[in-house]
């Protein structure tokens, strides 16, 4: 059976994290199992944003390093990279706010920008995947513990979207503008990527209307580890309340024959009881797409019950840009503040993902309720 590994951690006290690491590293084989001396290893931490690591949106600086030192001991050449989810060109300030600067200068890691692509495909279909990632020796993802407002969850195989550079993500948003659409576009890019480890920072992460700086920090007080991502995100995803089947992206994966998605075939190894995380506030998710829907209704059923970004502050609006440039429709202009062109919107909340002020939110349509799309 393949194992998650599961350990207790309620700090970033850089003792803490290494010793939590060490243990759900251990049932795995350790860190010496998948590194060898000389390899190139890129890790690929979630910094979707420079968001403030109190608003826990992106992997913690803590982890990043703990891993890399770890890493550097086992002979690997660190690398560090990812793409947030604006435009190229900004990654000075990413890897200062999210502390990804500090833990490159403490442990000799190398910080990769995601600039330069190359393409590959997928049962016709075509995707941008930064160099680096490809051309690294090992992936090492490093996906935070968090709720979203498209997926419901987001995880291991939703951390490798950022794989894909910059604003080409508006390019895969657009020509998958639904949930399961999305989702298998998702599913494409782990099957591209294929990272040999995944290790969940799962310390603070969010509920809520998550991904982003609009999500609500909570302590889950664990670190996850697996070499099957897709099991990873079975696993955490129960934890998290998500019935079967909710998290569309992992259901995929699992009949794509990339991962178990059954939490009967895995075996949880470790402080399993550091599962028990309670009651997590879940966003609200288009469920009846899961199930057959007559061709003839999907249309007026997406409009009646279609979710549009909301400004629930217009007040605090800073008028900085970076939802219009995150939107793949270009359905935002920016003056004062935004103005939506809701037609045109196809509800993906990459808008509110990136707003670094957290006041984008979703709104359901008024049928939303009626057809079980909410709660």
């Amino acid at each position: 059976m393949v194992q998650v590994s599961v350990a207790e951690c309620r700090t970033y006290d850089s003792d803490a994290v290494r010793h939590a690491l060490e243990a759900v590293l251990a049932p795995l084989g350790g860190i010496a199992r998948f590194v060898r001396p000389g390899m190139r290893v890129l890790l690929k931490p979630n910094l979707v944003s420079a968001a403030p690591l109190d608003r826990a949106v992106t992997t913690h600086p803590a982890v990043v390093r703990a891993v890399a030192g770890m890493v550097r001991e086992a002979g690997g050449e660190v690398w560090i990279g990812d793409s947030p989810a604006g435009p190229a060109g900004r990654e000075a300030r990413l890897w200062g706010r999210t502390g990804m600067a500090d833990a490159a200068d403490a442990t000799g890691a190398r910080l990769v920008p995601f600039d330069r692509a190359l393409w590959r495909r997928v049962d016709g279909r075509d995707y941008p995947i930064a160099a680096p990632v490809l051309e690294a020796d090992l992936v090492i993802s490093l996906p935070k513990l968090k709720t979203h407002t498209l997926t419901l969850y987001t995880g291991a195989v939703k951390n490798l979207f950022g794989t894909v550079p910059g604003t080409r993500k508006r390019e895969i948003h657009f020509r998958a503008p639904g949930l399961s659409d999305f989702s298998r576009a998702l599913v494409d890019v782990l099957e591209l990527v294929r990272p040999r480890l995944t290790i969940m920072d799962g310390v603070w992460g969010q509920e809520g209307n998550g991904p982003g700086a609009g999500g609500t920090p909570r302590l889950y007080g664990c670190l996850a580890a697996s070499e099957d991502p897709v099991a990873l995100d079975a696993v955490l995803a129960q934890a998290m309340g998500c019935r079967p089947g909710d998290v569309l992206h992992v259901e995929e994966a699992a009949a794509r024959g990339l991962g178990t998605g059954d939490p009967t075939e895995i075996q949880v190894v470790g402080d399993t009881r550091v599962l028990d995380f309670g009651p997590v506030r879940l966003p609200g998710v288009h469920r009846w797409l899961r199930f057959p829907v007559p061709p003839w209704l999907v249309s007026p059923l997406r409009r009646a019950t279609r979710r549009r970004p909301r400004l629930t502050n217009p007040a605090a609006c800073i008028g900085c840009g970076q939802c219009a440039e995150a939107c793949p429709r270009e359905a935002i202009t920016v003056e004062k503040i935004p103005r939506f062109d809701l037609e045109q919107c196809i509800g993906c909340m990459c808008c509110a993902e990136i707003c670094p002020q957290g006041i984008l939110a979703p709104q359901w349509g008024r049928w939303a309720k009626v057809f079980g799309v909410v709660e």
